[in-house]
C-alpha cells in the first residue's frame, strides 16, 4: 500500500463516494440525533444570584479597599457552598417535613378607662394577643443527599463583581429551581454563624427553566454528520489504496518499464462454449442462406 495520491485523485475518490458521503451523512445525524434524544435524559439549568456588600466607609480608599476585599472573599464563599456543611442543611430541608407558618402572631389590643376610685386612667386588655399558626408541609422530595447535590451545583463569578451566581442542573427543572433557591437560603443563614458577616443577599430567585441545555442535540447532529461523511470517505479511500487493477496505459509503459504490445477489448464472459459454437453456427447458416437466396450468384453466371 506504498502509493501516493495527489489533488486530483483525492478529488475522483470524493467524486466516486459522494452517494455514499450523503447516505452516510445522513444517516450517521439521524442515530446521532434519535440515539441522544431517547438515550440522554435531558437537564435543566437553574441559577440564583447573591451579592457581596459591606457597609461603605465614608473613605474613599477604604471604599476601594472593601470593595476588593468582598471580591477576593467570593472564592471562599465558592468553598463554601459546595462543602456538606451547607448541602448537607438543603438535602435536609428538601427531604424533611416543613413547619410552615399559615398565620401571622397577633399582638394584643389595649384600652383605657377612667377609675373614679383611683382618679387615674387605667389600661385594659381588648383582644388578648394571639400565637402564630403553623402548619407542618411534606417532604418536597425524597432521597435526596450531599452528594446528589455536589453533582449539581456550581459557582459562577464574573470578573470583579461583588455578585455570584449559584447553578444547578438537574433532570427536573422545578426540583433544579428549589435546589437553587435553597442553597441560596441556607447558605444566607449559614455564612453569619461561619464568618461573623451579614453581607450577603440574594439579589434574584431562581425560575424554572423548561428549555434543557443538555444534550446538545444540534451539535451532537453535526459530530454524526460529520462521522458519517468520514467514514464514506475513508472506506472511499482505503476501496482507492488497495485496487490492483491497471487502470491506464501508462502506467505499464513509465511506471513497469514493460513494452506497449496492444490492448485487448473487454469480452463478455461466457457461460457455456457449447451454446457460444451452436450461436455462431446458427448465425453462419442464417448468412449462407441469405447469400443463396439473393441474385448476386446468378449475375456471376452470365458474366462467366
Amino acid at each position: 500500500m506504498n502509493k501516493q495520491i495527489d489533488l486530483s485523485q483525492l478529488w475522483q475518490i470524493i467524486k466516486r463516494s459522494f452517494l455514499a458521503m450523503v447516505i452516510l451523512g445522513i444517516l450517521g445525524m439521524a442515530v446521532a440525533y434519535f440515539g441522544a434524544k431517547t438515550l440522554i435524559a435531558p437537564k435543566y439549568e437553574a441559577d440564583t444570584s447573591l451579592l457581596v456588600n459591606r457597609k461603605q466607609d465614608n473613605d474613599p480608599n477604604m471604599q476601594l479597599n472593601a470593595q476588593q476585599a468582598d471580591v477576593q472573599i467570593i472564592n471562599t464563599y465558592k468553598d463554601i457552598i459546595t462543602r456538606p456543611v451547607v448541602l448537607q442543611a438543603v438535602a435536609d430541608d428538601l427531604t424533611s417535613p416543613q413547619r410552615v407558618m399559615t398565620k401571622k402572631a397577633e399582638k394584643a389590643v389595649y384600652g383605657t378607662r377612667y377609675n373614679a376610685a383611683t382618679g387615674v386612667r387605667e389600661r385594659y386588655v381588648v383582644e388578648d394577643a394571639k400565637p402564630a399558626q403553623y402548619k407542618l408541609k411534606p417532604a418536597k422530595y425524597t432521597n435526596l443527599t450531599a452528594d446528589d447535590l455536589a453533582k449539581m451545583v456550581s459557582v459562577s463569578t464574573q470578573q470583579n463583581s461583588q455578585v455570584f451566581t449559584v447553578n444547578v442542573k438537574d433532570t427536573d427543572p422545578v426540583r433544579a429551581r428549589d435546589i437553587a433557591n435553597e442553597v441560596a437560603k441556607v447558605f444566607e443563614k449559614k455564612i453569619v454563624k461561619i464568618m461573623s458577616i451579614s453581607n450577603v443577599s440574594v439579589v434574584s430567585k431562581a425560575t424554572t427553566n423548561r428549555s434543557p441545555v443538555s444534550p446538545r442535540l444540534k451539535l451532537i447532529s453535526f459530530v454524526g454528520l460529520a462521522v458519517g461523511v468520514l467514514v464514506a470517505f475513508m472506506w472511499g479511500l482505503i476501496r482507492e489504496l488497495t485496487d490492483q487493477t491497471v487502470k491506464d496505459i501508462d502506467f505499464i509503459t513509465d511506471t513497469l518499464g514493460l513494452v506497449n504490445l496492444g490492448a485487448v477489448n473487454y469480452i463478455q464472459r461466457m457461460k457455456d462454449i457449447d451454446q457460444v459454437i451452436q450461436a455462431k453456427k446458427a448465425k453462419y447458416d442464417d448468412d449462407v442462406d441469405s447469400f443463396e437466396q439473393s441474385d448476386f450468384p446468378q449475375r456471376s453466371r452470365r458474366r462467366v
